[in-house]
This record gives C-alpha cells, sequence and structure tokens, in this order.
C-alpha cells in the first residue's frame, strides 16, 4: 500500500506516473517487453529514487521498467528504506548477506532478483531494452551484465536507448520549474562572483569558490562542473577546472558552470573583460558574434523545425562572418536530468522541435593560429544559455546577457 504523500518523496506522485506513461508509451512503440535502467538519472526518473548510494561503483542498482504498472527497483537491503523514503514504486527486491539479519531478503544476487522481477510481473518477456547507445550508458559491470543476459536465454536483448530519451526529451511543467529555477540560482551565482573579481589578487579558484559558495546557498545540491579559463595559456582549453593562477588586468575569464536542483541542471557561459579600459573593439566585436550566433537560434526556434536546421542557422551566422574560420564546434544540447541530454544540435540531428524542450544553446569564437591548428587557440569567446521551446517559438529561460561583461558592467549591477 503506497501513501500518497510526496513530502519526502522526490517529486509528486502524478509526476511519477507521468514519467512511466511517457517510457511505456515509447517502449510500445520500439517493441519492448521491459526497459533495464542502470544510470543513476534514469533510476532516478523513473523511480525517484535519488541517494549517493548510486554513485558506489560496487553495490549495483537497477530498474526494470515492465509495458505496463509499476516499475520494480532492485538493491542491497541497506537502501530499501531510502527508496520507500525518496521513491513511489512499491516493487522492492532487496538482495544482501544473510548472516547480517538486516531483514528478508527478496533475492540472493541482482541477476536472481531480476530473474524474479520478470517473473512476478513481466512473464512475458521476450525483449528488454538496455542503455545501450549514444548518449546514454551501461553503468555496472560489463561482467554482471551479462550474467544477466546469459540467465536468460530465451529473452533478447536490444537498445532500448530511444525510449528513455525520448521519454525524457519532453519536459513536464514540474521539469520545467526546476530547471527555470537552478538556471536562475546559477546565473546570479556567477554574476555576484564576478562582481568580486579583483585583477592581481584573485585566482581562478576563488572565482569558483565563489559560484559554489553562492550556489549551494540557493539550492544547488551538486555540481557537474566549474570551469574557469583565463589567460593566453588557458583560453586553448574548452573544459579546464580553476586553477591557482592569479587573474591579471586585461585577462578574459571565461566560466562555464553547471548544477543541479532536484536532479535537474543548469549550464551556462560567460565571459568578463577584467581591464579598466575598455576592452579592444575587435574582443567586443568576437564576442557579439558568439553572441548573436545564439540569438539567431533562439529566435528561430519553433515547434515542426529540425533540430539539425538550428545548428545550421547558427553556424551559419559566425560562417557569414569574417571569423568563419573561428567556428569549432557545433551548437549545444538538451538539458535535464543530465547536463547534455539527446537530441544534441549538430547538423546529423534530423529530430524535430516540440513544445516543453529545454536547450542550452552555444556558439562560440576561437581564433586560433591557422598554421598550427585549433591546439592553439588564443583566446576564447563563448555565450551559452537556456531555451525552451513553447507553441509558438522559444523563450529564453536564462539571459540573454550581454556578449562581453567588462568592469564598468559589473560595477553596476
Amino acid at each position: 500500500m503506497i501513501i500518497m504523500d510526496d513530502k519526502y518523496k522526490s517529486f509528486p506522485y502524478e509526476e511519477y506516473k507521468e514519467h512511466n506513461r511517457k517510457l511505456q508509451n515509447e517502449m510500445k512503440k520500439l517493441g519492448l517487453d521491459a526497459l533495464l535502467l542502470s544510470t543513476p538519472e534514469n533510476i532516478y526518473y523513473s523511480t525517484g529514487y535519488r541517494s549517493w548510494y548510486t554513485s558506489s561503483l560496487f553495490r549495483p542498482v537497477y530498474v526494470l521498467v515492465p509495458q505496463e504498472g509499476d516499475p520494480a527497483i532492485v538493491l542491497r537491503i541497506l537502501e530499501k528504506s531510502t527508496v520507500k523514503f525518496t521513491s513511489w514504486t512499491p516493487n522492492i527486491y532487496c538482495w544482501g548477506t544473510p548472516s547480517r539479519n538486516l531483514g528478508k531478503l527478496d533475492a540472493k544476487d541482482p541477476v536472481d532478483a531480476i530473474q524474479k522481477i520478470i517473473k512476478d510481473l513481466a512473464p512475458n518477456t521476450k525483449t528488454i531494452g538496455l542503455e545501450a547507445g549514444d548518449g546514454l550508458q551501461y553503468f555496472w559491470s560489463l561482467s554482471l551484465l551479462k550474467d544477466i543476459i546469459d540467465s536468460l536465454p530465451n529473452i533478447s536483448f536490444v537498445d532500448g536507448s530511444k525510449a528513455i530519451q525520448f521519454a525524457r526529451m519532453i519536459k513536464t511543467p514540474w521539469e520545467i520549474e526546476r530547471i527555470r529555477y537552478v538556471c536562475k540560482v546559477t546565473e546570479n551565482a556567477i554574476y555576484d562572483t564576478a562582481k568580486n573579481i579583483i585583477p592581481g589578487i584573485s585566482t581562478e579558484k576563488d572565482v569558483s569558490k565563489g559560484i559554489a559558495k553562492r550556489m549551494a546557498e540557493g539550492g544547488v545540491d551538486k555540481i557537474s562542473y566549474l570551469t574557469v579559463t583565463s589567460g593566453e595559456m588557458k583560453y586553448t582549453t574548452f573544459n579546464t577546472y580553476a586553477t591557482d593562477r592569479v587573474i591579471q588586468e586585461g585577462d578574459l575569464v571565461l566560466v562555464d558552470i553547471s548544477g543541479h536542483i532536484d536532479g535537474y541542471a543548469s549550464d551556462l557561459t560567460r565571459v568578463f573583460y577584467m581591464g579598466n579600459l575598455a576592452p579592444q573593439s575587435e574582443y567586443l566585436d568576437m564576442a557579439t558574434v558568439a553572441y548573436n550566433s545564439v540569438v539567431a537560434g533562439q529566435s528561430n526556434m519553433k515547434p515542426g523545425i529540425k533540430v539539425s536546421d538550428i545548428n545550421k542557422i547558427m553556424e551559419g551566422y559566425i560562417s557569414n562572418t569574417k571569423y568563419k574560420d573561428y567556428l569549432v564546434h557545433s551548437s549545444g544540447h538538451s538539458i535535464g536530468l543530465n547536463v547534455v541530454e539527446f537530441p544534441t544540435i549538430n547538423d546529423d540531428t534530423h529530430t524535430l522541435l516540440e513544445p516543453n524542450m529545454v536547450f542550452a544553446i552555444e556558439q562560440g569564437v576561437y581564433p586560433f593560429k591557422k598554421e598550427e591548428g585549433a591546439e592553439h587557440i588564443y583566446l576564447s569567446f563563448r555565450y551559452e544559455d537556456e531555451v525552451l521551446v513553447t507553441e509558438t517559438g522559444a523563450e529564453w529561460i536564462t539571459g540573454p546577457g550581454k556578449p562581453l561583461y567588462d568592469m564598468n558592467d559589473l560595477k553596476k549591477m
């Protein structure tokens, strides 16, 4: 008997039902009788179970989603109370060490548990989908997966990635609200920290610590990354973490930041010019081109447009400027429980935009020495914001800010 009390649950009961309704609809389209989920984000999405325990690489946790009814979760008995506390699923199959006498065990190990779930909840299962495609991953050991497959010789295991990807692709109103919240917290933390950078004194780590502190104060409970890039030696890097380097007057400081609240992620990039004088006109030109590329993408987003067409528009904007040779990456990605989700914005993604998709759209201009290649990038101008596809177009979740912030801008904030 489930007590319908969401006080301590990860999300409301209606959200749980909607997630699984979408999952099961996509499973039916693919002809999947069941879907085996192993990554923490997909386990959370389907059940509500969220715990640091899933970060352990030695204690397997699985969810099996049948084509009808509630999903079932498999894990060690010590976590049973956490599942009951955070999740709505009534189907909990526990294994553990019998000699510890920690309670009734449903199975001797994960393989045994999955066999019992199929027998109990989906006895006619012929095909099970796995997280096997691009953008997803099987989380536990391959030897354990082999044991599971070998134990079920009459069942076919296939790639079920599209079921989970398409279910998660369209966000619910509750999910959108979580994304709005974490994005606003992240955006404020970036600006409030940037105002406190003192050239000649502040280090990159001071910037990352300041952003992290302010994000935590705003409710962020997980940080995916805090990348801070300053100075010519680091402009060539895209995703490096902060160092002890002291930020100097005249430096560009690029921050690319992601945090999570209730599982849902933000992803924003801003560039700050740390000079007392106005930035060079070429700096502003390059930053403006990157920024306008993102604005062009947002202004052309609407239901029915191919994701690949948005990439062509964004890349095309830069390609039609004098900085065309400094276009080095595609234009962003969907965002949700993972920072980077399906679909990604590139020329090969022909998925149609639909209302309630959420994207982090980004582009940049990265001048480099042509005779030496992109490993010799000497400046970095990137802009990134979150966008929600609506019934008629797209709206900004964050920003739009400025292409390039200087110290006078920061003083006015």
